[in-house]
């Protein structure tokens, strides 16, 4: 599998306008790719189209714009794409109710 580039993203403005229509395209994609251990767990599969979301937003929410900063976003994230020679997975702790999240991570 190859890696992302800076080529793969948009910018900031042209992903501002195909957000909602991408985040709604990735959701979807990530239904068919995760797998419940439990009540409150779950492991997403990751590929290039879920990591190249999540550097996507992350470059939106710190505003991120320049060359240095958007080759760190793809240096952390690109070892999470799988290589075709093993799987990578993101394991989610999922509690819905805020007091209960509270609670557990208080550790009472």
């Amino acid at each position: 599998m190859t890696q992302l580039t800076r080529e793969d993203l948009w910018s900031l403005e042209e992903y501002a306008a195909r957000r909602a229509d991408f985040r709604a395209e990735v959701m979807a994609h990530k239904k068919t790719r995760q797998l419940p251990l439990g009540d409150h767990a779950r492991l997403y599969f990751e590929d290039a189209t879920t990591i190249r979301y999540q550097i996507q937003e992350m470059l939106r929410i710190e505003r991120v714009f320049e060359p240095a900063g958007i080759e760190e976003e793809l240096s952390a994230y690109n070892p999470l794409i799988p290589d075709g020679h093993n799987w990578k997975a993101t394991f989610m702790i999922e509690i819905p109710d805020p007091e209960q999240r509270a609670v557990s991570g208080s550790g009472r």
